[in-house]
């Protein structure tokens, strides 16, 4: 939140991410706040303070910042698909890959990390396999042969990085290029040389 009480740009991309949700399901704001009281719990920050005047100022970016289970009862009131929630959380700046309640895991902390490096260093590849459309277009397995396409790129270029002299110096082992399928324990035969 600013300091002069202005409205997050984050905060302005959830309320129009919200609205387009909203009226793509030809919902009326009063229909979706009698929603949103079916799932925000009532120690919610804004739990009083929910109105249509609220929802009106949200969607129209006058909202100064959204706690993450309101955004969360919001999305439920929706019932936004897995992808339609991570879409308002992204807009929201909110992570998907934890909530309001949890610490982030250790899973949570990688699939970060490998997400950042794929948008700082392997945007190219969306770029030009998505263009600049609209996301909803894709379906969910069009969604993941581009992340796994863009991951590739992004291995191959950090295997060229890190040369096997490199690994082998440091006493690891090289990695082999992925054929797209992923071996998480060698074959039996292998460990007990048979």
């Amino acid at each position: 939140m600013a300091t002069d009480g202005t409205p997050e740009p984050a905060a302005k991309r959830c309320g129009e991410a919200i609205a387009r949700l909203r009226t793509a399901r030809r919902w009326s704001r009063a229909q979706l706040i009698i929603r949103i009281f079916d799932e925000l719990a009532a120690d919610d920050p804004n739990y009083n303070s929910i109105s249509e005047t609220w929802l009106a100022r949200l969607e129209n970016g006058r909202m100064v910042k959204v706690p993450r289970q309101t955004v969360e009862a919001i999305c439920r009131a929706l019932r936004c698909t897995a992808q339609e929630r991570a879409l308002v959380l992204v807009h929201a700046d909110r992570s998907v890959l934890t909530d309001h309640e949890h610490e982030p895991t250790v899973t949570g902390e990688v699939l970060t990390y490998v997400m950042d490096r794929l948008h700082a260093e392997a945007r190219d590849v969306f770029d030009t396999l998505v263009g600049h459309g609209d996301v909803t277009t894709f379906d969910e397995l069009e969604m993941l042969e581009v992340a796994a396409t863009a991951l590739d790129l992004l291995i191959a270029r950090r295997r060229k990085q890190h040369s096997v002299g490199t690994s082998l110096a440091a006493g690891r082992h090289p990695l082999h290029a992925r054929d797209g399928r992923l071996t998480l324990v060698p074959p039996l035969s292998s460990r007990t040389g048979a």
